[in-house]
This record gives structure tokens, sequence and C-alpha cells, in this order.
């Protein structure tokens, strides 16, 4: 039995929703990266310094995988209909 496989048709939106989880898996990781600095030690000025700009990167990568987001919806709430 011969049967052709043909790959998945994927669309620009699913494309698109693919990038978006990719950043809000990279804030995630950056957001267990700051807490795991705290780990080993949580009373030193150095820690809660590094913590703290660990911490900036996570949020910042949050809010663009947000207003990434958005930006999506907006596409999928103002195109027309089939």
């Amino acid at each position: 039995m011969n049967q052709e496989t043909t790959p998945p048709v994927v669309s620009q939106g699913d494309d698109e929703l693919a990038r978006n989880a990719a950043l809000f898996f990279e804030a995630d990781r950056l957001e267990a990266y700051a807490y795991g600095l705290l780990e080993g030690d949580s009373t030193s000025a150095v820690s809660w310094e590094r913590f703290t700009e660990a911490k900036a990167l996570a949020d910042a990568k949050r809010t663009e995988a947000q207003q990434d987001l958005l930006r999506i919806r907006g596409q999928v709430i103002n195109s027309p209909l089939p």
C-alpha cells in the first residue's frame, strides 16, 4: 500500500501563535531563572540586585508576549470571513 503523505497545512495565524507561545515560554524561563537566583542566598544585596535585573527581563518578555497576543487577536477579529 503506497500512500502519499502531505504535510499539514499551517496557516499564518498558527505560525504567529506558535511564535507567541515561544515568547511566553521564554518569559516563564527567564522568571524561573530569576527566582532561582534567590534559592542559594536571598539575604545578600547582590543576590537581590541580580534577581531584580533578571525579573525585569522576564517581565519585559512577558509584556512583549502579551502585546503580541493582543495584536494577533486584533488581526483575527478584524479579518474578513471567508
